[in-house]
């Protein structure tokens, strides 16, 4: 009996190497937990879009998400992702006392899905960490930067501040169908985002892994804020979509106090025209997420018991 464990374990052992690459288990699962901001055209600094610098911490707003990883080797990582994250600003938080006459706001709850690809700058620890479970307690530490697509449903919406008569709801109102600048048709709700992050990973033993990560979109829309061209003519628009144009009031402007604010007819409809928005540059948003993975081990009973076998469990 003796001899036939020994040899029952040794051609394990020269199975199991063999086997090894199926042993290894890229695959991981997680979520992600943390913040979203944007650059745009509503809020910021004097120069808004300048830098990521021009983002408003005290807009930050939440960001939620779900991932699935597959390591193809110690240095390339794909991943699936579906996000959930809010953008919001409004122009009595800007510095520029000419946005903050013009007085509008906006808030866009989007869901985000689509690939991304990770490239490893640096690894310590077990290198083939996490995809390997015969060392499962092992500990390591990895940074990587990271870029890819998707795909963006989003929906901005905004509330009306400048109602002296009491005409509106106190509610948020869906911008897309107004066509608050006069568009012969709605700006699309489904848009593309490219991703471009740093990340980095601890690995805590067991097949669990903590990161944090930053990431910054660039998108091929200049409304995510419903903000891009002139002012339109109140006339090609209907009653709710001219309130929430313009809402640019003498009583705003006065308590700025500040001449470099203009007055009301600089933040409203013209003949000459009269931008509300920059049409030269998109609007982008990022977000600073910690995640939260475990390892699948994706290994059949046989490979698993083999694994057992040679490591003299």
């Amino acid at each position: 009996m003796q001899s036939v464990k020994y040899t029952i374990a040794f051609f394990a052992v020269i199975f199991g190497t063999l086997c090894s690459n199926a042993q290894n288990t890229p695959m991981s699962i997680g979520i992600s937990v943390g913040g979203s901001n944007y650059l745009g055209e509503i809020g910021g600094k004097f120069d808004p879009r300048a830098s990521l610098l021009d983002a408003d911490i005290i807009t930050t707003s939440p960001a939620i998400g779900a991932f699935l990883r597959y390591a193809a080797n110690d240095y390339v990582r794909v991943s699936g992702e579906v996000n959930y994250l809010h953008i919001r600003q409004a122009d009595h938080n800007a510095e520029d006392p000419a946005r903050q006459a013009r007085n509008l706001n906006f808030r866009n709850r989007m869901v985000e899905f689509g690939f991304r690809t990770d490239f490893t700058l640096f690894n310590l620890g077990q290198s083939s960490y996490p995809r390997n479970f015969a060392r499962p307690g092992k500990l390591s530490f990895k940074a990587f930067a990271f870029t890819g697509v998707y795909g963006v449903l989003h929906n901005p919406q905004a509330q009306i501040t400048d109602d002296p008569n009491n005409e509106w709801e106190d509610r948020w109102y869906d911008l897309r169908p107004l066509r608050t600048e006069g568009q012969v048709e709605d700006y699309a709700s489904f848009i593309a985002a490219i991703p471009m992050g740093f990340g980095f990973e601890f690995g805590i033993g067991q097949g669990w892994i903590f990161g944090v990560e930053g990431s910054w979109r660039a998108t091929f829309t200049d409304y995510l804020d419903d903000l891009s061209g002139m002012y339109a003519n109140p006339e090609y628009l209907s009653p709710l979509a001219e309130a929430i144009s313009s809402q640019s009031n003498a009583t705003v402007i006065a308590a700025i106090n500040d001449p470099s604010a203009g007055n009301v007819a600089n933040h409203s409809y013209s003949e000459g025209g009269t931008f509300r928005g920059n049409p030269e540059t998109n609007d982008s948003y990022g977000t600073i997420q910690f995640t939260f993975s475990r390892v699948i081990d994706t290994r059949t009973s046989f490979e698993r018991a083999l694994d057992h076998i040679s490591r003299g469990k």
